[in-house]
This record gives structure tokens, C-alpha cells and sequence, in this order.
């Protein structure tokens, strides 16, 4: 199909269902004429024969080809869908009369054939090519479509029934934008082989990654990503911000000690994990993103001043010193909470700012009067930015 001829489509799809209609109600007695127009009366001479009219009533853009393009890296054309409505009239050019009707089912059954006779779209140059199927569908003909398109003072209120025929295709032509064939020399127009030839690809589609063990770590621990390729040479594993050296490899699994990390640009958290690989020529490939959570580390908690509230019965707050790793800046939200018989007693968010530290080796809470809990032994749980330390602490909340 020479894409110049899209630009008739829309009428070609007129007169093919005209032409359908024509055809298929040939032998009713006496035969409909066809119109396509807006359903009016015949407002010239005396109407002395049953008609049948289509009105495209709406063009509107396939939402579900809009981004589809005929070939890859082209501009995607117009995929429309044309909206028709059929009106039927009887001799004496009513449209709500038992004669009428019937010509209205009688319609409506050559149509339901239609789908069979759109792949032979003979003579229609601009949809015999069409690369999607044209398909026609029955809609809704409601009352208020019906009354929306039948107003002024000519018109009226007429029973008709609704189609669309999808998708049409318009388009611009377009000189082709492939790649040149390799070995060809497009400007002598000779053939030039292997001499052509100056990048080669991989054998291989380079290191892939499809799981993960395990799927939290902390500082110090390993980890072990699997997946296909990963005892190629010239692996490094990136691990967020950070890149970190295998120390064990096989085709489906490598290992890694995961340190160097700079707590001053990464915190705790979930963090996106890849393998690239440096090649011979400088330019390195790189596998998928899996997430991994990175774990804050508790290694010490303590007590700092602890206080008496006034309420009664009497509550205790205190000041909290917390040591470690990665346990939080500024830019992190940090949660401390003290947890007793399996429940919060209170919950903390706002760690002092003077005590974070620029490494997150040290951080401090301290407790309003608010947060007081009643004296007795409590659960100290940290988490950073949604991911929990594994060491916890019980605290022994009692005032001297």
C-alpha cells in the first residue's frame, strides 16, 4: 500500500460500507438506496424508494495504537476510529414506521457479516494494505447520543442503530530510516565485505543477575548474587554508590564482602545492586538492578540522664546514647522505639541534631515528659529509613 493513499481512507471506509449494504440487500424488494449524509429527509422531489443512511458522526484517535508505528524508530501515523450512524426510511421517507424497521434489522444483519468481507477489501487501495485488521463493532445508539446529533429545527428524534470500524490508518510518507547494511559502501555503491567490518559483538549477553542471598546484610557480611555469566573476567559488583571487588566467582553466583561503603554519601536503606563488566576496549556492559537492604548496625546502648515525670502514677524519660554504624544523618528518617510486652510504649523520630555524627557511628535520643513510659525494662529497637537494625537492647528504664 503506498502510504499517500491513507489520506482517502476515511472515505473509502464510507463507501465500503455503502457498497457492503448495496450488495447485501440486493434482493429485498424494493431495494434501499444508500445515502451518506446526515439523517434527514429528501428534501428534493418525492422520496418513492426505502433508504438507508450512514452518518460518520464522530473521527476519533485508537488510544490503543496512538504509539504504534509502522516501522522501528519511525513517527507512529494516525490510527482513527470512525463512528457511523444508521438510519433507515421507508417509502414515504419515514424513519419510525414497522417498514423501516425492518430495513433497520436487515441492515444490521449484512453489517454483522462485514468482518468476513474486510480482509477482501477489493478496489480500495487505501485499506486493502491496512497492517491491522479493520474491525467493525457494534455501540450504544442511547437517547442522548441520539439527541445530540438530532437537534436544530429540521430535525428530529429518529430510532438508528451505531457502529465503529477500527483501526484506520493514516499516514505520511516517509523516506526509510534503517540502519546502512554493513560491508556496503553507499558512497561508491560497491560492496566491500569484511573490510567493512570494524565492531564486533560479544558472544554473550554479559553478566545477569536474578537473585540475591541474602536479602539484607549488613557491614562486613557477604553477599552472594546469582545468575548466569558471572565468572567472566573484569567483574565489579556495584553495590549503591559503592563498588566492591567479587572474592568468589562461578557462572551462576559471585560473592562479595560488602565495605568501602562512605557513609557520608550512603545511609542504610534499600539499595540497588548490578555487575558490570570492563571490556577490552574501555567500555564496560552492565546486568539488571536487584534491591538489597542495607542494615544498620547497633553495637552499644546507653542510658545517659534518666528523669521523673509529674503525672500520676509517676512515668520516666531519658536521654539515650546509640552506637554503631550506619545509623542515620540528616537526610535519613531514623525511628527509635522502646517496646514492652509486645507493644510500643512510645516511639521516636526526631533524633537530637547535635549528636549525629558526619561517619553515623553515634546518635542520641531525647525523651520529652510526652514519651514517658512506666518504670520497668524495656525493648530498644532503631530502625533507619524503613530497614531494622538485628541487635536489640533492653533498657533498664528505672530512676535512681
Amino acid at each position: 500500500m503506498a502510504l499517500s493513499q491513507t489520506g482517502l481512507a476515511i472515505g473509502q471506509v464510507s463507501r465500503f460500507i455503502s457498497g457492503i449494504l448495496t450488495s447485501g440487500l440486493s434482493r429485498v424488494h424494493p431495494a434501499p438506496v444508500i445515502t451518506v449524509q446526515r439523517p434527514q429527509v429528501e428534501t428534493t422531489g418525492t422520496q418513492t424508494s426505502p433508504r438507508i443512511n450512514l452518518f460518520l458522526y464522530e473521527v476519533e484517535i485508537d488510544a490503543a495504537l496512538r504509539n504504534t508505528a509502522l516501522t522501528p524508530g519511525s513517527q507512529p501515523p494516525l490510527w482513527m476510529v470512525l463512528r457511523y450512524l444508521l438510519t433507515t426510511f421507508d417509502q414515504n421517507g419515514e424513519s419510525d414506521t414497522t417498514d423501516s424497521h425492518d430495513l433497520l434489522g436487515q441492515g444490521l444483519q449484512v453489517l454483522m457479516g462485514v468482518g468476513d468481507a474486510l480482509p477482501a477489501l477489493v478496489g480500495y487501495t487505501a485499506l486493502s494494505d491496512n497492517p491491522e485488521p479493520l474491525k467493525l463493532t457494534f455501540d450504544q445508539a442511547t437517547p442522548d447520543l441520539l439527541s445530540r446529533l438530532m437537534q436544530g429545527p429540521d430535525d428530529k428524534y429518529r430510532c438508528s442503530a451505531a457502529f465503529q470500524v477500527r483501526p484506520v490508518l493514516i499516514a505520511q510518507p516517509q523516506l526509510p530510516a534503517g540502519m546502512q547494511l554493513v560491508g556496503v559502501n553507499y558512497q561508491l555503491g560497491t560492496r566491500i565485505g569484511l573490510a567493512g567490518v570494524q565492531n564486533f559483538v560479544l558472544p554473550g549477553k554479559g553478566p545477569q543477575i536474578d537473585g540475591v542471598q541474602p536479602p539484607a546484610v549488613e557491614l562486613g557480611d557477604t553477599l552472594t548474587l546469582l545468575g548466569d555469566g558471572l565468572d567472566a573476567a573484569g567483574l565489579t559488583v556495584n553495590f549503591g554508590s559503592a563498588v566492591l571487588t567479587p572474592n568468589m566467582q562461578n557462572p551462576q553466583a559471585l560473592s562479595a564482602v560488602v565495605s568501602d561503603i562512605d557513609p557520608t554519601i550512603m545511609s542504610a536503606g534499600s539499595v540497588s545492586v548490578s555487575v558490570s563488566q570492563t571490556l577490552a576496549s574501555g567500555l564496560s556492559i552492565s546486568s539488571g538492578l536487584i534491591g538489597v537492604s542495607l542494615l544498620p548496625t547497633l553495637s552499644g546502648m546507653t542510658i545517659v540522664s534518666i528523669a521523673v515525670s509529674t503525672s500520676n502514677p509517676p512515668n520516666v524519660y531519658a536521654t539515650i546514647a546509640l552506637t554503631g554504624k550506619l545509623l542515620g544523618s540528616q537526610r535519613d528518617y531514623v525511628e527509635f522505639a522502646l517496646v514492652r510486652n509486645g507493644a510500643v510504649a512510645t516511639l521516636l523520630d526526631s533524633p537530637d541534631p547535635a549528636s549525629i555524627q558526619a561517619d553515623q557511628s553515634r546518635l542520641q535520643f531525647v525523651m520529652a515528659e510526652t514519651d514517658a513510659v512506666p518504670p520497668g525494662a524495656c525493648f530498644a529497637i532503631l530502625r533507619v529509613n524503613g530497614q531494622q537494625a538485628k541487635q536489640a537492647f533492653t533498657l533498664n528504664m528505672v530512676a535512681p
